[in-house]
């Protein structure tokens, strides 16, 4: 039997339960279709900008993610290689909660919204168009939607689905993330940089602490593919890091990691699916801003989407609408996070940027305002 819809959405992460609670509180028929079954690990930073908090009370979740037990940050501890470092505040206060709890959180926030929420299913194919509607394979059932929008994250099989051009593109970066105990990080983000790359650590519910880093995939290759190793062997030359790392016990069974991580623009269409979160676009993980940009993605396709289903905008104005807003909101924030992870993973680059913080504190609180949207 086919089933059909207004709005189907793939990926239960942020930018797509967002959308979904958002447009089915709207009285649209959404379908949220995500592979993975909750709770699940991913790989993210897990810090949340100051700029969520009024996220998450628009979406109305802002008590329950409280209560999930979201710890406070207001502060920054950035050093270069060398373990040479600047302290400063933060524009506001930032949180730290597991993607393990919050997409949950959210996913469950969508259901109660009236999307129909499907976690443990997988989209195995998308054809069709805006102005004559879509053909979903949500593994082997058939789903008709009027439009189709993918928050399916940085990579995705469906990515190969629709030929994005991006995955032409080979990149040199890897990452991965870990919960850890054993030190206090609590009200700090400490962003730490090693030879090819950097590592945060920012505490979340329960008092752990989240543990991502990324660097070079030679240096994984170096350490044979092992990340123990890619730890003693890269990051803990950073003197700070060898004191961390020799204090912490990991909890996670396992390390989250990912390759061919790409930090270019990759469009906010594939075809007529319109793209939210880092399936359009992945700010670098320095700008600890990519949770607070899922979300956002999430408010600006919104509008033009009811446009287009209530017949007010045609399908080129409805692509045109959400493309503009996205580029106005995200292009040179994103320009920025490129050059900051540059400066990042090259360490006497790193050593002038954290040197230079350190003297004109000013600088630093310009870089966060320009890596960041309003509230």
């Amino acid at each position: 039997m086919t089933r059909h819809c207004d709005v189907l959405i793939v990926g239960g992460g942020l930018a797509g339960c967002s959308a979904a609670i958002q447009l089915a509180r709207r009285g649209y028929a959404v379908r949220l279709v995500e592979k993975r079954r909750y709770p699940a690990h991913r790989l993210c930073g897990e810090f949340l900008s100051p700029e969520v908090q009024g996220q998450f009370e628009r979406l109305g979740v802002a008590g329950a993610v409280r209560a999930a037990g979201a710890r406070a940050i207001d502060t920054f501890w950035l050093t270069a290689p060398d373990g040479r470092g600047c302290r400063g505040r933060l524009p506001g206060t930032a949180l730290g909660l597991s993607r393990y709890t919050l997409d949950r959180l959210l996913f469950e926030a969508a259901a109660g919204a009236g999307a129909v929420a499907e976690a443990g299913r997988t989209v195995r194919g998308v054809a069709g168009t805006l102005a004559e509607g879509f053909r979903v394979r949500v593994d082997e059932e058939e789903v008709r939607a009027r439009v189709v929008l993918g928050a399916f994250g940085r990579r995705s099989t469906l990515d190969r689905v629709l030929q994005r051009p991006f995955l032409r593109q080979s990149t040199p970066w890897v990452a991965f993330k870990a919960h850890y105990t054993g030190v206090d990080v609590a009200g700090v983000i400490e962003l730490h940089a090693f030879p090819g790359g950097y590592c945060g650590l920012s505490e979340v519910e329960g008092g752990r602490v989240n543990v991502c880093w990324i660097g070079q995939a030679d240096a994984l290759r170096a350490a044979g593919g092992r990340p123990e190793a890619y730890i003693a062997q890269t990051l803990c030359r950073n003197p700070v890091l060898a004191e961390r790392f020799g204090a912490m016990t990991r909890l996670t069974p396992s390390f989250e990691a990912v390759s061919q991580i790409t930090f270019r623009v990759k469009g906010t269409f594939a075809g007529d699916v319109g793209l939210l979160g880092d399936a359009a676009g992945m700010i670098a993980p320095l700008c600890g801003d990519g949770m607070a940009m899922a979300l956002r993605s999430a408010e600006l396709v919104v509008p033009p989407v009811e446009g287009l289903l209530a017949g007010t905008l045609e399908p080129e104005a409805f692509r045109e609408a959400y493309s503009r807003a996205w580029q106005q909101e995200f292009r040179a924030r994103l320009r920025l996070g490129r050059w900051l992870h540059r400066a990042g993973e090259r360490p006497a680059l790193a050593r002038l940027a954290v040197g230079t913080l350190a003297r004109w504190p000013r600088l630093g609180a310009w870089l966060v305002h320009r890596t960041r949207g309003g509230s």
